[in-house]
């Protein structure tokens, strides 16, 4: 039976995309559907990347941040799934971005 409101899990892995990754993580916070979680995987960055994942995190009860050994965005991926908890995965490049609708129209 298909859920009514399901929650989606965004991962985002995340490796120095620190000047993209605001506008990213907006996107997603921002969208019209409010079933999520969104977990940012910051895969060992080297500029402020981690950095801005943990402001989301402290700010958003929503985001999640994982800090890993540079393992490449697969590695990333699969940590992110590890911890979702969300009847669904999306996965979003950390200079990306979604336009409001997007995870109503998944949904």
């Amino acid at each position: 039976m298909k859920k009514a409101n399901p929650t989606i899990s965004v991962i985002v892995p995340v490796y120095n995309k620190a000047v993209y990754l605001r506008e990213c993580v907006d996107s997603i916070l921002g969208q019209t559907y409010r079933h999520i979680e969104v977990i940012l995987v910051d895969d060992e960055s080297t500029d402020d990347s981690g950095a801005i994942c943990d402001e989301y995190g402290r700010k958003d009860g929503r985001v999640l941040v994982i800090h890993q050994k540079n393992g490449g965005p697969t590695a990333a991926c699969a940590a992110g799934m590890r911890q979702a908890s969300g009847d669904c995965y999306m996965f979003v490049d950390s200079d990306d971005y979604l336009e409001p609708e997007t995870l109503s129209e998944m949904a």
